[in-house]
């Protein structure tokens, strides 16, 4: 048997007592969250608790098995609530610190990677930017705005995904496997506990792919391929002429017009995988195939600890 073990640190303090920690991960949202949950003994002495850790006070949440720890989450203490009969630290990851106003500033033939990082710089000289996504603006007025405000717009614009990791910005495009990380394996007859995952063949599947791309004049053209009605695709693509929109249209088509599982399934702590990371589902019913995590959601807890899977497109 394996015994559950944490080590959580709020500013300068470690949690010593724990009820639950739910963590929220995502490449499809700008932030990843966590609650931290305190026993109901804390509530007589919540304000004291106040008088030590702050909103802005940097949070760490490692979680494991043993002495076998993986760090989970990182971020920053949004505030402190009472919820019920307990105490709830809420968290929130390196999007805290993007609620900064930046220099009012009139950028030209930009690259999405250049602009982030000027962005970036003026929030903090330690944040960095992870960024493989072609794209230009030629005309971009950033005004009264926000860090957040400007990565709010890049993540309309483009449809990346867009997460934190640590005190780095990844902006990729839309479920691009990341070099150097090695699925993991899931195999529903050994570490799985539950799932919803739903078989979908290629023949079945409505997928639409709309593909855009913006002209150094501000013109847009677009391009769709793909089953009318079916869920909706969007990508900015480089490609300039009619043909060329079209063919990538349908290399886009193509990537997500595949037979494979849709859905989410549960494991355990371990194996470790995370949002932007890969899975090798096994399943005896059904072809082995890599697929994109989406997402992930830990429980941990007085009732046990579970990993909740979001898959995204096959890979392979």
């Amino acid at each position: 048997m394996y015994l559950l073990n944490w080590h959580i640190t709020v500013g300068k303090y470690s949690v010593q007592t724990l009820k639950e920690v739910k963590i929220n991960t995502s490449v499809l949202n700008l932030s990843d969250t966590a609650s931290i949950e305190l026993p109901g003994q804390y509530l007589n002495t919540w304000r004291k608790i106040e008088d030590k850790i702050h909103a802005g006070d940097a949070v760490t949440i490692q979680l494991g098995y043993d002495d076998s720890l993986e760090t989970e989450f990182t971020g920053y203490l949004k505030r402190i609530s009472r919820d019920n009969n307990t105490l709830v630290l809420e968290c929130e990851d390196a999007l805290y610190l993007m609620d900064k106003t930046v220099e009012d500033m009139e950028y030209k033939a930009i690259s999405l990677k250049d602009l982030l990082r000027k962005i970036l710089t003026q929030v903090s000289p330690e944040m960095k930017v992870d960024c493989d996504y072609d794209f230009t603006y030629e005309k971009l007025v950033v005004f009264k705005s926000t860090a957040l405000d400007v990565l709010k717009k890049i993540h309309d614009d483009t449809k990346a995904n867009i997460w934190f990791e640590g005190k780095t910005l990844h902006v990729h495009p839309v479920y691009q496997q990341l070099p150097g990380k090695k699925p993991v394996i899931y195999d529903t007859q050994v570490n799985v506990q539950s799932n919803e995952l739903k078989w979908k063949d290629k023949a079945d599947k409505k997928v639409m792919v709309e593909v855009k791309y913006v002209d150094s004049d501000g013109t847009l053209s677009t391009q769709q391929y793909g089953v009318s009605g079916g869920s909706k695709v969007e990508r900015y693509v480089n490609a300039k002429g009619t043909n060329d929109l079209k063919k990538a249209a349908e290399n886009e088509y193509n990537l997500w017009n595949y037979s494979g599982y849709e859905g989410s399934l549960t494991g355990w702590l371990v194996p470790v995988v995370k949002a932007g990371g890969s899975v090798r589902l096994r399943d005896k019913e059904r072809p082995e195939g890599v697929y994109y995590v989406t997402g992930v959601e830990i429980e941990f807890g007085q009732n046990g600890a579970k990993r909740k899977v979001t898959l995204g497109r096959k890979l392979g």
